[in-house]
């Protein structure tokens, strides 16, 4: 574990270490649902990078967080692997030209490796049917989030072609007396009755409402 931690902490996995736990505590937050990620609306939420520099590497319509993520990861492979391999050689270069060497490779193999990962998924993200946001007002959600509040919240949604998808979910400010928060917690069920096109959430209330309780968009 010493020497792990003595490689990864070295020039150049060092490099790449910092990004790898950047990359890490990102995705923690979209799984936790506390870092927003619309994705039905990939483009504008997901880190989208579009233009011909993006075009010319070859990424297509893959968001940009994605194939940073593999970009970092496959780089940090690399460099260690490099790295352990010269400590354990024979070479009689000098440590700065071989370090120098495996950061290069790792940013070229992880690079390519990048775009060769992210090929397939680039065709998911261009065939995916485009769906309307108001499409899915009036269907039940699945709460995935511990909670759905004010301010956080995401949801498990079914769209008229089948597919599962995971929305930005909110309580409305304007909710009725008499709902119990415990309706809103993970796994319950939810109704979207609207969407807020300033904020690009759904407002959601609980399935079971009270029978005197009148919702609003």
């Amino acid at each position: 574990m010493t020497e792990f931690l003595d490689i990864a902490l070295s020039f150049p996995p060092i490099v790449f270490t910092f990004g790898l736990i950047l990359v890490v505590l990102y995705w923690i937050t979209v799984i936790i649902g506390a870092l927003d990620v619309d994705v039905i609306d990939v483009g504008a939420e997901g880190g989208e990078v579009e233009g011909g520099v993006w075009s010319a590497l070859g990424f297509g319509a893959v968001p940009f967080t994605v194939v940073l993520s593999l970009w970092i990861t496959l780089g940090w492979i690399v460099t260690m692997l490099g790295t352990s391999w010269v400590r354990g050689s024979e070479g009689f270069l000098p440590a700065a030209a071989t370090g120098t060497a495996v950061l290069v490779a790792g940013i070229g193999v992880g690079m390519l490796g990048a775009k060769l990962l992210t090929r397939p998924l680039s065709k998911l993200f261009e065939d995916a049917p485009a769906t309307s946001h108001r499409d899915l007002v009036g269907k039940v959600a699945v709460v995935r989030t511990g909670t759905v509040a004010l301010d956080s919240g995401q949801a498990e949604v079914v769209d008229d072609e089948g597919a599962v998808l995971l929305i930005n979910v909110r309580r409305s400010p304007h909710e009725p007396e008499g709902l119990d928060d415990a309706q809103f917690e993970r796994h319950s069920k939810v109704v979207v009755f609207d969407y807020d096109e300033v904020d690009r959430v759904f407002l959601v209330v609980p399935v079971a409402l009270p029978p005197d309780v009148m919702v609003e968009p």
